[in-house]
């Protein structure tokens, strides 16, 4: 044996001995500066049991998803004050306070006069602000806060079908406040499936210091 072939032989025997996943090796922990949470019993990653010993979650923050509802937020801001029908000057706001007086008068008044909508894209797009910042916490995973961003989109969506139905789908009544309310619809479907398709990071442990003596 050459003295080459004898110095592989320690790293060998160390990669056979460290934590894997399907076969390959896993990154350590120590490389990343980030939060780690233990595994629990019972884990599995794609299908296969894995251990719980000497292997941790990644706590990360979600930064693309974060980003998008947060800018599906300041998208809802424009709309409510921007004028919701072309050469109008009737704004989002001004709607919402049209719807809050509506449901004073019953909840069937405020679907009749489909004040509905901007109160729908309002109280979405201010949902959506408070799931941003919670994306943007580090978490082992965000995909509670992707299926909740996903349901408040949707509102929000069928709030901009809704009205461009009323307008018989001519693109040329509706004002700028329905496309920002539009937009609401699409960043906020971005950050919904980011957080809820992105995967928990599985690494191994931090090596425990020895005790000097």
């Amino acid at each position: 044996m050459t003295e080459r072939q004898q110095q592989r032989l320690p790293a060998d025997a160390d990669a056979e001995t460290r934590p894997s996943i399907l076969g390959f090796p896993t990154d350590t922990a120590e490389d990343a500066d980030q939060d780690v949470e233990p595994v629990p019993d019972g884990t599995e990653v794609a299908g296969v049991a894995v251990p719980r010993d000497g292997l941790v979650y990644v706590r990360r923050p979600d930064l693309a998803g974060g980003v998008l509802a947060l800018l599906a937020g300041v998208a809802d801001a424009a709309s409510m004050w921007l004028p919701w029908e072309r050469g109008g000057e009737t704004t989002g706001l001004q709607l919402v306070v049209r719807s809050v007086d509506a449901v004073r008068e019953g909840v069937a008044e405020l679907g009749r006069t489909g004040l509905w909508q901007p109160a729908a894209v309002a109280v979405g797009g201010a949902v959506l602000v408070v799931l941003g910042l919670l994306l943007l916490r580090p978490a082992r995973g965000h995909r509670v806060s992707g299926v909740l961003a996903l349901a408040v989109t949707l509102a929000v969506a069928a709030a901009v079908v809704a009205r461009a139905v009323d307008a018989g789908w001519d693109a040329r009544l509706l004002g700028p406040g329905v496309w920002c309310a539009a937009a609401v619809a699409g960043l906020g479907v971005l950050g919904a499936l980011k957080a809820m398709l992105t995967a928990p990071r599985v690494t191994t442990a931090p090596a425990e210091p020895l005790p000097v003596s």
